[in-house]
Formats: structure tokens, C-alpha cells, sequence
């Protein structure tokens, strides 16, 4: 194994509290640092070089410590701000390693891993041979593991198709460096050497639960259901959407104040999540699970993955009958996604719905 061959002690605890920031790149600056490895031993280059690049690549996203968590973790696509920021992570990274006494010199290297062979890359929008070659080798392996493991917000690419979007970005990447990695990686499959990262569960749970859930009705908010349903296309599940509103909500809140209309919408969520047996962490979505979440301030939407809306639209009925009779209001329902898969660009198509 090459974390026998090389010493890398010293840096171990940065690279750990950089992966702990995120479970879902957990292990990915180790696995882009082997196959950055492998890409130069097949390359034939210097054992210097070899080295080199398998440190660059434990360290080249040392920078997002410096990233806040509400850019870094977010479960979905980053607006123009956010991504002015994330990129300032490969700089951060040049920065810190520039403060590591034995590894100075590779500060270079790693700031320039989001470099494009076309100039189109960042922070410098260097080209061809201004990149360093190692930081050349470290981008193909950076966006290589990217594609084939799971994400908050979709999940892993196959093998087959990451090979096929690598070889699909022209331009991009050193050609003879992609063409021999393209070759050495199918030899090779995706790493399956043992990868030392820290696991905490707990801490993930309590992130999903700041991204993905409402804090007043504990049901999931608008990008936990997104986020379900970014997942359930990748599976290329059939799932069934229901929108349900409140009638005369703003009314309600004028005529009880809005500590009973708060309270209302805690009591419409349980009455759904107790009738219905909802998911209430966010795992990988499976056959028959259901989802409740409120998606605006007196509207909520029920998901169920599968095909069983005869069944569904018979047991709505009986909740809006005890709504009513229960807690004095009307509710409608309106079914907006009926046994369908979903598209990969679910967002796009619905979220305005949202």
C-alpha cells in the first residue's frame, strides 16, 4: 500500500479535519491521491514525481476548511456567489500547504488543480504546459472519483459512464494523460484499496437535519424533497407527488394569532406522518418509502415511491375528513406527479412548483 510506503503523519490530522467536514468526501482526497499515483507510475514518470503528486492530491482540498458550510454542504446546485466562493477553496489549499515546512513546494501544484488544459479552468485560467504536470494528472483523478461516488444530491455514476463524460469534456484535461488513464483505470476498476476515513453518523445526521428539515414542523423543507427526488430519478424510480394547502391559512392566523397557526401546522404534519409512517431521515430512497415535507408556510407535499395511488388518494380522503373534525380546517389535494418516472431535471421542471 502506498500510505506504507510514504510517511504522511504529519499531515494526517489536516487531512482528517478536512474530510470530516463532509461525509460524502470522505475518503476522496486518498482515493484522488491513488489514482492521481497510479496515472504516473503508468505515465513511466520519475519516482520524484510519483511522490509528488500522491501528497498534492491528500492535499489539494485542504482549502475547504476555509469554505462555509452553507456553500460547501449545500444539497443542490450553487448560485453564481456560492461558486465564486467554492473556488476559492484551491487557492485556500495553495495557501495552507505553503505553511507545511517538508511540503512547501507543492503549494503550486495543488492550487492549481481546477486549471484547464483549454485555459477555461481557475483560479489563473492557466493552459496547457503552465499547468504544473502533476496538477494535470491530480485533475483528471479529482474529477474521475467525483463522478463515481455518491453525492447528497444524486448517486454515484457507473464506471462505464464515467469513463464516458471523461472522455466527453474535450479540452478539459492533457489528452495523452486522459488516454492513458482512461486505459489504466479499466485494467484497474474503481479503488477498492481500504480507504482510512473517519465515520460520524451522528454528525451527518444532524447536517441533513440543518439542510433538509423544517425547523418548526420537523418535516423535511422544499430541498429535502427536492433532494428525494434528484435521488429518485438516478434509481429511476415511478413515485407519486401530492400538493396539499390549508384552506383559508392567513385567515386562521389573523383570527388565533400566529403562535395557534404555528401550532396548527405542527399538528397537520403529525396527523400526515402517524397516518402515513414517514421516512424521517434522509437515506437512499427505497421501494414503498414515503416522504412528508412543507415546501411554503401553510403548504406541504406527500411522496411515495411506488405505484399505489388508489390506495393513496382512498387514505387522503379519510385524513382531510379528520382534519376537518379534528383540528376545524379544510384541506386540499392535489396530485401533481401520477406513477411517473422521474427526469434528471426534476428541479428545472417542478421547482417552480415548489
Amino acid at each position: 500500500m502506498i500510505l506504507e510506503k510514504y510517511n504522511i503523519d504529519e499531515i494526517t490530522p489536516l487531512i482528517t479535519a478536512t474530510e470530516i467536514r463532509d461525509a460524502y468526501t470522505q475518503g476522496h482526497s486518498q482515493r484522488v491521491a491513488y489514482y492521481a499515483y497510479l496515472l504516473a507510475n503508468a505515465l513511466q514518470l520519475s519516482e520524484e514525481i510519483c511522490h509528488d503528486v500522491y501528497i498534492a492530491g491528500l492535499l489539494h482540498d485542504v482549502g475547504k476548511i476555509g469554505i462555509p458550510d452553507s456553500v460547501l454542504l449545500k444539497p443542490g446546485q450553487l448560485d453564481g456567489e456560492e461558486f465564486r466562493l467554492i473556488k476559492l477553496h484551491s487557492i485556500i489549499s495553495g495557501k495552507i500547504v505553503e505553511t507545511i515546512p517538508n511540503y512547501n513546494y507543492l503549494s503550486k501544484i495543488v492550487s492549481s488543480h481546477h486549471e484547464n488544459y483549454d485555459g477555461s479552468g481557475y483560479p489563473l485560467g492557466l493552459k496547457a504546459e503552465e499547468i504544473p504536470l502533476e496538477a494535470r494528472l491530480l485533475a483528471i483523478a479529482d474529477v474521475f472519483d467525483a463522478l463515481t461516488t455518491r453525492r447528497v444530491y444524486r448517486a454515484s455514476i457507473s464506471f462505464e459512464k464515467s469513463i464516458e463524460i471523461l472522455t466527453e469534456r474535450n479540452g478539459k484535461f492533457d489528452q495523452h494523460f486522459l488516454d492513458v488513464f482512461v486505459g489504466m483505470i479499466k485494467r484497474h476498476g474503481v479503488v477498492k484499496e481500504e480507504i482510512n476515513a473517519i465515520k460520524f453518523d451522528k454528525l451527518e445526521e444532524l447536517r441533513n437535519n440543518f439542510f433538509f428539515t423544517d425547523p418548526l414542523t420537523k418535516a423535511y423543507n422544499r430541498d429535502g424533497l427536492l433532494a428525494i427526488l434528484r435521488k429518485s430519478s438516478d434509481y429511476e424510480y415511478k413515485v407519486i407527488l401530492f400538493f396539499i394547502n390549508i384552506r383559508h391559512f392567513k385567515e386562521y392566523n389573523h383570527q388565533y394569532g400566529l403562535k395557534k397557526g404555528d401550532a396548527l401546522l405542527v399538528k397537520i404534519t403529525q396527523l400526515f406522518q402517524n397516518s402515513f409512517s414517514t421516512q424521517k431521515i434522509l437515506n437512499e430512497p427505497k421501494h414503498k418509502d414515503m416522504y412528508f415535507a412543507r415546501i411554503r408556510a401553510d403548504k406541504f407535499a406527500l411522496l411515495f415511491i411506488g405505484e399505489r395511488e388508489s390506495f393513496l388518494t382512498h387514505k387522503l380522503r379519510q385524513i382531510i375528513q379528520e382534519s376537518y373534525t379534528q383540528l376545524g380546517i379544510e384541506v386540499d389535494v392535489q396530485n401533481i406527479i401520477r406513477n411517473t418516472k422521474i427526469s434528471r431535471n426534476i428541479e428545472n421542471e417542478i421547482g417552480y412548483l415548489l
